[in-house]
C-alpha cells in the first residue's frame, strides 16, 4: 500500500463513533525492553521483551448534549474497563483495523478564549488479550435483514498458535440481533462454517467475541453473518486472525 493522506480515520469505542469529533488520533503499542547484559557479550547489550502496553489518544472538538456527544460518552465512562475499541485508517470494509479492549483513564476539556473548544481522551489497554491487527469486516451502516454482513476477508488460515478475534459495535439498536463469524476456503463462501457468535444483542454498545483458537486448516476467508434480527440496527465490525 502506498502512502496516503490521513483524512478519514475512524475510531469506534463501544457503541459510540468518535470519528467526526476528532482531528487527531494516536495508537501506541509498545513492549518494555529489559536489559540482561552479561560479561562475555563482546561489548554489546542483550535485551529481553518485558510487559506490553496499549495507549490510544483521541483529540478533537468538544461538545455536550443529552446523549450521542463527546462529553456524555466520555465523562461518565471514566475508569470503566474492557470497552471494545476499533481504530482504522479509513473505516471501509477491508481496511486495516486495530481492535483491543480499553478503559478511558484521562479526559481533558476546554481551552483558550475565542478558540474552538478542544478535548483529549486517553485510553489504555485493560486486559491480557492485547491488540489484534485485522480488517474491517462490516463498515458502519444499517442492517435489518439476515444474511451476510459486510465483505469477505482473506485473513489466512489460523495455525495452532493463533486465534480468531472479532468485535461488533452497535451504534443504534432495534430489538435484537445475533451475528456469526464464519470461515470458508474460498471467497465465494460456498460452505461457510460458524466459528463464533456475537449476541443476541439488544442495546447499543460494543461486544468483544471470545477469541477462538486455531487451527482451521485451509479456512482462509472470513465474514460476518446476521443469523437473527428484529428491527433495524446501525453496526460496524472487524475480524482478526493472529
Amino acid at each position: 500500500m502506498s502512502s496516503f493522506a490521513f483524512t478519514d480515520a475512524t475510531t469506534y469505542v463501544a457503541g459510540y463513533d468518535f470519528t467526526t469529533d476528532l482531528n487527531q488520533i494516536t495508537l501506541k503499542v509498545d513492549v518494555e525492553e529489559k536489559d540482561c547484559t552479561t560479561f562475555g557479550g563482546g561489548g554489546f547489550r542483550s535485551r529481553l521483551a518485558g510487559l506490553r502496553n496499549i495507549e490510544a489518544e483521541l483529540q478533537g472538538y468538544w461538545q455536550s448534549a443529552t446523549s450521542g456527544a463527546v462529553d456524555p460518552e466520555s465523562f461518565p465512562d471514566l475508569g470503566v474497563v474492557d470497552r471494545p475499541v476499533t481504530m482504522t485508517p479509513t473505516g471501509a470494509a477491508g481496511s486495516a483495523a486495530y481492535i483491543f479492549q480499553a478503559g478511558k483513564f484521562s479526559y481533558q476539556m476546554f481551552g483558550q478564549v475565542g478558540e474552538v473548544t478542544p478535548f483529549t481522551l486517553s485510553c489504555l489497554g485493560t486486559n491480557g488479550v492485547g491488540v489484534a491487527r485485522g480488517q474491517v469486516a462490516a463498515a458502519k451502516g444499517a442492517v435489518s435483514a439476515t444474511g451476510a454482513l459486510g465483505s469477505v476477508l482473506n485473513l489466512g488460515a489460523p495455525t495452532s498458535t493463533q486465534y480468531v478475534y472479532a468485535v461488533l459495535h452497535v451504534f443504534s439498536a432495534g430489538t435484537t440481533i445475533t451475528v456469526q463469524v464464519q470461515s470458508d476456503d474460498s471467497a465465494g463462501m460456498g460452505s461457510p462454517t460458524t466459528r463464533g457468535t456475537i449476541g443476541p444483542i439488544t442495546t447499543t454498545g460494543g461486544t468483544w467475541m471470545t477469541r477462538v483458537a486455531g487451527p482451521f486448516v485451509g479456512e482462509t476467508h472470513w465474514r460476518m453473518n446476521v443469523s437473527a434480527i428484529t428491527g433495524t440496527f446501525s453496526v460496524a465490525g472487524a475480524i482478526a486472525v493472529q
